[in-house]
């Protein structure tokens, strides 16, 4: 039995940390035991009870904020009484995890490290960044076009980086959707997107943040708009560019037909709801909520940036448009819209190809670096 230790330094619950609960519970539990080590904040509480009810172990730090140096000394001190065989850490952004690389003893502890969203860093962050990496083990990228942004930043990754997509459990899913009838269907439609049953609705899941490109979505929603009769845009989410959105929103004169409604849970229900799922993004590392459109059988319209297209393959699984392109998204919008057997098309090669993303195939590939490192 192998000791796996997750960290992550982040102060957010978001996609990073659900993907690292994820591969914690897929991973063979006759051959690793997982633990989990990160911040006390309170905004991380209902993750860890997450964790813990799991049946996983939770070491939490008592510190004020991430550059807190006691990061290093409680993890050190962590490992020093646990002795785990591996510290897988888990980047939220470059800079992530710093005190935990110069805690760990490499006599006695493997370093993992999972880059959920690399760009490039200058100065003293990068310097510091390439002394993290003499110390990395192996290195995870959870998409093609994460592993060469990172190869092209930090050359002496060769041989050592290897891409795992990130997953979702379909069972989960299934399970999720069994039971929610036509009726459930209905009312979650009134009741939160505010729509009619012959309402058309388009659906975004995303954090409200620019590099999320909903403001050109928005554009091209408005474009459309006078074109198609009874659509309705939803947002779900919450985000720095909440109050930037809802002044657009005014501006557009479309209030009545674009509901923002906040962070919801029931994200399998509220996908089976919709009609039409987009994701505009500007820059996105990988988009773990395509996976859950597929498998929630939505058509899909994405943009073509990141590792977006290593999950949508264009007129396949879904359509993809150039980024912060307002006249190509409108478009493709209408298209897809006005053409039924196009959006059954996509919405049933999106559901066959996210069986390629099931979480026990990234655990098994997870498993094979753990082998791998512990040579």
């Amino acid at each position: 039995m192998k000791k796996i230790f997750f960290y992550t330094d982040t102060p957010i619950y978001g996609g990073a940390e659900r993907h690292m609960l994820l591969l914690a519970k897929n991973l063979n539990k006759d051959k690793f035991k997982v633990e989990l080590i990160c911040s006390g904040y309170k905004q991380l509480n209902e993750w860890c009870k997450n964790w813990k009810d799991a049946g996983f172990k939770v070491h939490r730090l008592k510190v004020a904020h991430k550059h807190d140096p006691r990061h290093h000394f409680q993890i050190k001190k962590i490992l020093k009484t646990e002795k785990p065989d591996i510290l897988h850490l888990h980047l939220w952004n470059p800079g992530g995890c710093r005190y935990a690389f110069s805690a760990v003893d490499k006599r006695s502890t493997k370093i993992v490290s999972t880059e959920h969203d690399p760009f490039p860093i200058q100065g003293l962050k990068k310097s510091i960044k390439k002394n993290c990496l003499e110390k990395t083990d192996h290195t995870v990228a959870v998409s093609d076009a994460n592993k060469a942004l990172l190869l092209k930043l930090y050359p002496q990754l060769k041989g050592k980086i290897t891409t795992v997509h990130n997953g979702i459990d379909l069972n989960y899913y299934s399970n999720e959707l069994l039971h929610f009838s036509t009726q459930h269907r209905e009312k979650l439609r009134e009741e939160l997107f505010r729509a009619d049953p012959q309402d058309f609705v388009i659906l975004v899941v995303a954090e409200l943040h620019p590099r999320k490109g909903l403001k050109y979505l928005i554009e091209a929603f408005a474009r459309i708009n006078t074109n198609i009769p009874k659509i309705k845009l939803v947002l779900v989410g919450e985000g720095p560019e909440r109050k930037i959105l809802e002044k657009l929103i005014k501006r557009l004169k479309i209030v009545n037909q674009v509901v923002l409604t906040g962070r919801r849970e029931n994200i399998p229900q509220i996908l089976k709801s919709a009609n039409l799922f987009i994701l505009p993004s500007v820059k996105e590392a990988f988009g773990i909520v395509l996976l859950e459109a597929m498998a929630a059988q939505l058509p899909i319209i994405a943009t073509n940036t990141g590792g977006i297209p290593e999950i949508v393959e264009n007129h396949k699984s879904g359509e993809l448009v150039e980024p912060q392109n307002i006249d190509a998204l409108a478009a493709k919008m209408e298209e897809v819209i006005r053409s039924n057997a196009l959006m059954q098309k996509l919405a049933y090669m999106g559901h066959h190809r996210v069986k390629e993303f099931d979480a026990k195939v990234m655990a098994e590939k997870t498993e094979k670096i753990y082998d791998l490192v512990l040579k």
